[in-house]
């Protein structure tokens, strides 16, 4: 079994430099991310995963860009590398010194390589050897492909091979195994868009969950108190909502790692992968919003049957209040959901059927909404906790923070 070979010094120092430049952009901005996140939770709380998210494509963005541009120079090097030897080799074949012939070639384009090309040509008319210029190109350039063929055409020419021979060989091998690592490229697409669809699926299936069971959950948790099961804590529809969301972005960000290091081989070709997929993720959210006050109250009046004392506590469930409401907007919706549904005990509801009431209500104490008998009035946006339940001859809908339960 052959000997994997060790790394030279200079391998190493090349490398060393390489990871010190791209750990140097993602500390600055990571300090930047930091500092983000620590104002979020300093003055808006409530908010904090929205900062979170902010700083994650402010880490992401940047520096997904940065390695794509990187990716992009160095493959078009690569891909022209073996033209520029062959062009060499041409040159040289036709009776041209090797320093006339490499002042030809930098007169072609190679893209990205061409600059290098003509710094060979100027280091070479400076006295300095073409092994001394294509090493110091080598260490520019920080290409293991390219390390490689110089370190095969610098030992070659040493012992005494011809250098067009070399030159036109070496081209030809490097263009072979371009040719490789394009259908391996190809072939290993195939499981990235795997990953994506997998992905979708999985975020498809929340999606579903989101609009049909978490709706479910207070009904659920009402029900099971009232056959006398014992609840230690009640999780609500807002909760199970974030925790849902908070899981398809987690799941999001490692699908897109999991899809740029089986795509490409590099972790770090993930990031692009995972910013997509959590921007699809945010859009899908988007497009699930939850039902207004209104709507929820009424829904939930729907399932309370008129009998009194028939669930302790109600039927409790947050909603996010941003504008104001009466009963007589509640009762409307009320009746109009009965009338679709041809539900006759609340046919002809009216605003008489029902009233707000508050408890613990901190949001009232602090001035963001005031709530009367028959009016919420939101003055701040604000999230709340309701439950309603049937008392006498008429509906109660109990207002009170998010933090009573």
């Amino acid at each position: 079994m052959k000997k994997k070979e060790m790394p030279t010094i200079q391998q190493i120092k090349k490398t060393w430099k390489k990871m010190k430049r791209r750990w140097k952009i993602l500390w600055i901005l990571s300090v930047i991310a930091l500092f983000l996140i620590l104002f979020g939770l300093i003055f808006k709380p409530e908010n904090f995963v929205i900062f979170v998210i902010g700083a994650f494509f402010e880490i992401s963005v940047p520096f997904a860009f940065y390695m794509y541009l990187e990716r992009t120079k160095l493959n078009s090097i690569e891909d022209h590398f073996p033209d520029f030897l062959r062009d060499i080799a041409e040159f040289k074949r036709s009776g041209m010194t090797l320093s006339r012939a490499i002042q030809n070639a930098s007169s072609n384009d190679y893209g990205y390589l061409s600059p290098e090309v003509k710094r060979i040509a100027l280091e070479l008319s400076w006295g300095i050897s073409f092994e001394d210029a294509m090493e110091r190109m080598s260490r520019r350039i920080e290409s293991p492909m390219i390390d490689r063929a110089i370190a095969i055409i610098t030992a070659a020419q040493a012992a005494g091979g011809e250098v067009t021979t070399i030159l036109e060989t070496v081209s030809s091998d490097l263009r072979k195994l371009k040719e490789l690592e394009e259908e391996r490229k190809s072939k290993m697409s195939i499981y990235t868009m795997t990953i994506y669809a997998i992905y979708l699926l999985l975020l498809f299936i929340i999606i579903v969950l989101t609009e049909s069971l978490v709706p479910a959950i207070p009904k659920m948790q009402s029900a099971g108190e009232f056959l006398g099961a014992t609840t230690i804590g009640r999780i609500t529809e807002y909760e199970f909502r974030t925790l849902l969301f908070h899981v398809s972005l987690v799941e999001a960000f490692f699908a897109g790692i999991i899809a740029g290091q089986m795509g490409t081989g590099r972790i770090s070709s993930g990031l692009k992968h995972s910013v997509i997929l959590v921007l699809i993720t945010l859009l899908a959210f988007q497009f699930v919003q939850p039902p207004t006050p209104v709507e929820k109250i009424a829904e939930t009046i729907m399932d309370v049957p008129p009998t009194p004392g028939l669930t302790t506590k109600g039927i409790m469930a947050d909603t996010e209040l941003t504008q104001s409401f009466t009963t007589t907007d509640v009762a409307k919706l009320v009746a109009k959901l009965a009338k679709e549904r041809n539900r006759e005990p609340y046919k002809g509801f009216k605003s008489d059927d029902v009233e707000f009431f508050k408890l613990n209500c901190r949001p009232c104490d602090e001035g963001k909404i005031d709530i009367t008998e028959k009016e919420v009035k939101v003055r701040e946006k604000t999230r709340i906790r309701f439950s309603v339940k049937y008392a006498e001859d008429h509906y109660v809908v109990s207002f009170q923070d998010v933090t009573n339960v």
